[in-house]
């Protein structure tokens, strides 16, 4: 049976073109084999790194509590109470992106009889209580940025939120707004720590240390806001007025530990 010549050759250009394709298959995966082939010999050390930043950023909860016979009337005090404060704070320059509510409650007060002894032969008293009054709790978190060039803005805050009706501060958090330059200056600083622990080690042993073939990061830097304690203080009314706060920065430290492994010869 003749075969026709078109179909021998088109038969033929396809084998060249499948090997072709098994060929350049097989160098693909012969390079990520010795690519991703780890030498023979490494050694792996953890290094520390610690960068020192002075916070620019406050974060102040400011509340109002208050007390009374009903429920509106306890609402409207404490409404009106906390709209003062948030315009005392927005007249410092605080933008209203940085102020939010973070507690707002109502709840009642109750009070429980006296217990009266028994007497033989008398009617048990029940022990139920009784709606007393009303208590309202209105809080504001508050940021105060750049506080590490200037605190004065924090103070009056502090302050003034106080003769503006407020009678509770909870919180005042020092804390770095951005911490990931920070964050990297501490890493390369670590993996500068962990080279040098293995030039020793390697040196020690009799060793030639070669290039990194593997970086990671064991502990991620963890930015707790610094707490700052207030001695300012508060009373629900009256009282000779509170010294003005001057809040102190302070500084915190970034740490990081990194592990990097290297080949040794």
């Amino acid at each position: 049976m003749n075969i026709p010549k078109w179909l021998v050759n088109t038969l033929g250009a396809l084998l060249v073109i499948f090997v072709a394709i098994l060929i350049v298959q097989q160098g693909n995966n012969l390079i990520n084999t010795f690519k991703n082939a780890k030498p023979a010999n490494t050694i792996s050390v953890s290094g520390e790194g610690k960068v020192t930043a002075i916070p620019d950023l406050a974060t102040v909860d400011i509340g109002v509590m208050t007390q009374g016979s009903t429920a509106a009337d306890v609402t409207s005090q404490n409404n009106s109470k906390i709209n003062k404060v948030i315009a005392f704070v927005k007249a410092q320059g605080i933008a209203a992106a940085d102020i939010s509510t973070s507690q707002l409650s109502l709840y009642p007060q109750q009070s429980y009889p006296t217990m009266v002894p028994m007497v033989p032969g008398g009617v048990p008293t029940t022990n139920v209580p009784t709606i007393s009054g009303y208590q309202g709790n209105q809080t504001i978190t508050v940021k105060v940025h750049g506080v590490d060039k200037d605190t004065s803005v924090l103070d009056k805050i502090l302050d003034g939120a106080v003769t503006n009706g407020a009678n509770e501060i909870n919180d005042v958090s020092l804390s770095v707004e951005d911490p990931s330059s920070l964050q990297q200056q501490a890493q390369v600083k670590a993996i500068a720590d962990a080279k040098q622990k293995a030039q020793v080690l390697a040196q020690e042993a009799g060793l030639t240390l070669g290039k990194v073939v593997n970086v990671s990061e064991t502990q991620p830097a963890m930015f707790a806001p610094m707490p700052y304690a207030l001695n300012s203080a508060m009373s629900a009314g009256g009282g000779t007025a509170a010294v003005a706060p001057n809040v102190q920065t302070g500084s915190q430290e970034i740490d990081e530990t990194m592990s990097v492994t290297f080949e040794v010869k």
